[in-house]
């Protein structure tokens, strides 16, 4: 028995999602779609491309399940969209009420509410039969309408995929050709998912664009199979009712630098001025200088809570900030890493999926900050920064390189958000242009005289230490006497509580100090002088450690140097005294950057708490805590071993810190962490004495430089690595060393000096054994000579990779082979060749079940035929090159592939196309840091000039053309040429 229809205009109908299931004669695949009518099926053509039979499904496993064969009717490649008609069988139900189809605005900024059901990879599951099936999914989200807009396309924000099966494919594969509803209206189809966006970011085709797009037969056809009576009018669809999704997204990220902040006392005049500054749009860093003790990251966390509480700390008022970053020197850490990460933390799972691939995509550190600042959006997010003076040079210049370049973006940036309160002894030095962005407070002195006495009351909470018995104008005095600096406060009745059996009175704790600047190091130091052995035993692992830690923790740290030292009562008797704090909440204790200064610079010369053997000790410590290689994700899961190695530093065991950099300094490379990389290869560069872990540190060094720049660096430290393993006899590094130096005079541009490195590098891989080393070598090397215009050498390059393929037998040597070969056709312009050489290329990475470099191949192979005069076939096979390079999360690539599939849209005649297509390569390329990035600009400005301004068009050929750099892989610059000439003549 067939379900009841919906009544009309119900929206999606499950009976009617339908599960397209695709036969082709390399396979199978795949989709989703929708019954629009009792007879046609909406879907995505690529998803029944080269189809040899179809099937649509409905209901599956449930009752009334029915399946029919289906037809495509009607197909365009070009917008993704086909319609299958069928005969549904008696069970299907019958008489649909016609689906609605609609548009979103795109002359203005709107969110609007969206959702899609289809069988995607990841809700692959198996049944009792042990059979596996694909479960629906509902995915709901929002389209931002603005986006995607130059493509024509909807970008879906959807919950992430809830699992990753298959790392070479798509978890949303299959869920093309599911059509997006808004409310009741069919708004468009679902088409791709780009990796490089995240899992959760889906594009659809837009379905006004495309009718848009399409040539009137195809218009006709197509509205004839939807019942579309109107395809010029859809109707308008708008956002549905906001809801208040702010309060969602705001989120603490961090650990409040809360010194003493359930204690903190007015500071009225500097709160308003902070107010004032940190709510001007205009001013991105507002800072709070002063000396040390002096109050200025109590102030800063009082502000952060306060604003955390709905309340601006002062009289000046803004919008309420959206989330709030707390970082430090003394815990965290600051660098651009740390607070890149920590702020795609307060924007969600999907935003932080999305942010974390472009950190590990995406090497210039500008491009990943925009992207950030984008998903940020409109909303305030504000970043304590405290302590910043370490990471200042004695003039107040940034020295972190990284945090440079952050504040650099920040203050250039169109928005107004992020925003920096920083407290630092010394005033941050910016660049002249940059000064007008800055605020400075300054914080000279002490607390009011009111606020004082209210101070020394409160740490005399429960009245035991005699401060109830004297009068305002005693404890005046004494706060007078420290200048009412909160820290020598604090001390002040620290002394008195720690005295328990002279029990001393406030005026006893005073006659020793005078009144001076140092007043508070003075106080610190005489509390410090009275402990007795056990308590200076875990102040001085907690100012060794520098970042707060748990009982256990410190216990544990401590059970290596002193394990009969009971923690507990010592901690107890030091939050007591004030001198360390204890964050309730985390559960952590921690001490005031001024007294783990002073601490540290009184460590032992001799014994366990040497500062050598302590910061060993401390190292030895996160070794345990590291975690393997096969569960890095993020450089948070790193975290263990970069602290033990900034321990070995300190303890100047520079061999040691060495060993551990070598284990982590390519994963931080590959996954974007270079800057930091570098920063750690220079804290032990020159200091290594064990000759065989200087020469594995130069090696990982100049891979590090050879990412990060400059490039000559990296030359000069492949050349000294390649040196001392041939020195060393250490043929393993003597090979790495070369290929990285062969790499490094590739990129360099100087293709002739990288011959020979290569050359070497693969006879030592074939001597040593090595035979992927072997392989990966002699393809960089094809690939150079094809690139230096050597098609000749090239191909002798291919041939060798063939000799190893057949063997060995590994198929994705001989997929190496065949990619190595096409490249070298090109290069010679054996067009026909090199078609079927890309061809075959393709089949064979499929066979190694290898996505490698299956893009590169498909692009050649459409290169080949668009020289071949064969643009149309030329389309089809780039569209696929493109997908695939989606798919390699590889955005040079999918730029590549973007840039030549324009140029095929241009020679078929259809500009429209090239200009869409051209304008995504320049920003893909531009994500990259390509330089064919402007020469697909200007084959945007081309295409967009014609057909009313021909010599307009020839110029901007012309500008393409001389941004191209004659790589075999991209559209000839002699193409671009020709055809501005041809433009030129034309009457």
């Amino acid at each position: 028995m067939s379900a009841d229809p919906p009544s009309p205009g119900a929206g999606l109908d499950p009976h009617r999602i339908a599960e397209i299931i695709v036969s082709t004669q390399g396979g199978g695949r795949r989709g989703s779609g929708y019954r629009v009518s009792d007879g046609a099926v909406l879907t995505a053509a690529h998803v029944v491309a080269d189809a040899v039979e179809v099937r649509v499904r409905c209901d599956a496993d449930r009752p009334g399940q029915w399946s029919a064969p289906a037809a495509v009717a009607w197909h365009d490649s070009r917008t993704d969209l086909a319609v299958l008609t069928l005969e549904p069988p008696a069970q299907a139900t019958a008489g649909l009420a016609p689906t609605r189809f609609g548009r979103v605005p795109d002359d203005r900024p709107d969110v609007i509410r969206v959702h899609a059901a289809g069988f995607p990879l990841w809700k692959r599951r198996r049944g009792p039969d042990g059979k596996t099936f694909r479960e629906l999914h509902q995915a709901d989200g929002t389209v931002a309408v603005l986006s995607n807009l130059r493509g024509g396309t909807l970008e879906l924000t959807v919950a992430p995929a809830g699992a990753d099966p298959d790392p070479g494919r798509s978890p949303w594969e299959g869920m093309s050709g599911a059509v997006v509803w808004s409310g009741s209206r069919v708004i468009g189809v679902v088409a791709e998912h780009h990796r490089p966006e995240g899992a959760g970011r889906l594009t659809a085709v837009r379905l006004d664009h495309a009718l848009r797009r399409l040539d009137d037969e195809q218009r006709s056809g197509l509205t004839r199979l939807l019942a579309l009576a109107a395809p010029a009018r859809l109707d308008l669809v708008t956002a549905h009712e906001p809801e208040a999704e702010g309060r969602q997204w705001t989120r603490v990220v961090g650990v409040p630098v809360a010194h003493g902040i359930e204690l903190f006392k007015n500071r009225t005049r500097e709160r308003d001025a902070i107010s004032a500054q940190l709510s001007d749009p205009a001013v991105r860093m507002v800072t709070l200088t002063g000396r040390r003790g002096i109050g200025k990251s109590a102030l800063a966390a009082k502000v952060m809570d306060l604003l955390d509480r709905g309340q601006w700390p002062g009289s000046a008022r803004g919008p309420l900030p959206s989330g709030f970053v707390n970082l430090s020197t003394r815990t965290s850490g600051i660098s651009l890493e740390r607070i890149y990460f920590d702020c795609a933390r307060l924007l969600g799972t999907e935003s932080q999926d999305h942010l974390r691939q472009v950190w590990n995509t995406t090497s210039a550190e500008h491009d990943r900050l925009d992207a950030l600042f984008t998903a940020m959006g409109d909303r305030l997010v504000i970043i304590l920064l405290d302590n910043l003076e370490d990471i200042l040079d004695d003039d107040g210049t940034i020295a972190d390189p990284g945090f440079a370049v952050f504040i650099d973006c920040l203050f250039r940036a169109p928005r107004a958000t992020p925003r920096l309160l920083v407290t630092s002894q010394l005033p941050v030095r910016l660049p002249p242009e940059l000064r007008r962005f800055a605020a400075q407070i300054e914080l000279s002195k002490g607390l009011e005289d009111t606020e004082a006495v209210a101070l020394l009351r409160e740490l005399d909470h429960d009245g035991t230490l005699g401060m109830a018995d004297l009068s305002d104008d005693e404890l005046l005095r004494a706060a007078v006497h420290v200048h009412g600096v909160p820290r020598a406060l604090e001390l002040l009745v620290g002394a008195l509580a720690d005295d328990t059996v002279l029990m001393p009175s406030l005026r006893d704790v005073l006659r020793d100090f005078t009144r001076r600047q140092e007043v508070v190091e003075d106080l610190a130091q005489d509390r410090y002088a009275r402990l007795d052995e056990p308590a200076r035993a875990v102040l001085r692992v907690l100012a060794a450690l520098r970042t707060p830690m748990t009982q256990p923790q410190i216990e544990d740290v401590l059970r290596g140097i002193d394990s009969g030292l009971r923690v507990a009562p010592v901690l107890i008797s030091l939050v007591r005294t004030h001198l360390v704090s204890v964050d309730r909440i985390r559960r952590t204790f921690s001490l005031h950057p001024l007294d783990s200064d002073l601490v540290l610079a009184q460590l032992p010369d001799h014994g366990p708490f040497r500062r050598q053997e302590l910061e060993r000790s401390i190292a030895s410590w996160y070794a345990q805590q590291a975690t393997p290689h096969s569960t890095w994700r993020t450089p948070e899961d790193l975290e263990a071993q970069r602290r033990q190695f900034d321990h070995l530093v300190r303890a100047e065991d520079h061999d040691g810190a060495a060993q551990v950099l070598n284990g982590i300094s390519a994963w931080l490379v590959w996954h974007g962490s270079v800057l930091a990389a570098v920063s750690m290869h220079l804290a032990v560069d020159g200091h290594i004495r064990d000759e065989r872990i200087r020469v594995a540190h130069t090696v990982a060094f100049g891979h590090a430089r050879l990412s990060a720049g400059p490039m000559e660096q990296a030359v000069d430290l492949f050349t000294q690595a390649a040196q001392l393993a041939e020195h060393l006899d250490d043929r393993a590094a003597h090979q790495s060393a070369l290929f990285g130096l062969g790499d490094a005079h590739r990129q360099l541009g100087d293709l002739d000096a990288a011959v020979g490195p290569f050359t070497r590098a693969a006879a030592l891989a074939r001597e040593i054994g090595d035979r992927d080393g072997e392989v990966h070598t002699l393809l960089s090397l094809s690939l150079n000579h094809s690139y230096r215009g050597d098609g000749d050498s090239a191909l002798t390059g291919a041939e060798r990779l063939a000799e190893l393929a057949r063997a060995d037998g590994d198929p994705l040597t001989a997929a190496r082979s065949g990619n190595a070969r096409t490249i070298a056709l090109l290069t010679l312009g054996r067009w026909r060749e090199a078609a079927d050489a890309g061809a075959e290329t393709v089949r064979a990475y499929r066979a190694a079940n290898s996505l490698e470099a299956i893009a590169y191949a498909q692009n050649a192979q459409g290169l080949a035929l668009i020289a071949l005069g064969e643009p149309g076939r030329a389309v089809t096979i780039l569209l696929d090159a493109r997908r695939a390079a989606s798919q390699m999360q590889n955005p040079r690539a999918e730029g590549v592939c973007l840039l030549d599939l324009a140029w095929a849209y241009w020679c078929e005649g259809s500009h429209e196309e090239c200009v869409a297509t051209a304008e995504r390569a320049r920003t893909m390329l531009q994500i990259a840091g390509a330089g064919q990035s402007a020469a697909a600009g200007s084959l945007a400005d081309a295409a967009r000039t014609l057909p009313q301004n021909p010599t307009a068009a020839a110029a901007a050929l012309d500008r393409a053309a001389a941004a191209l750099d004659g790589n075999p892989e991209v559209i000839a610059p002699d193409w671009l040429a020709d055809q501005a000439r041809a433009l030129r003549q034309e009457p």
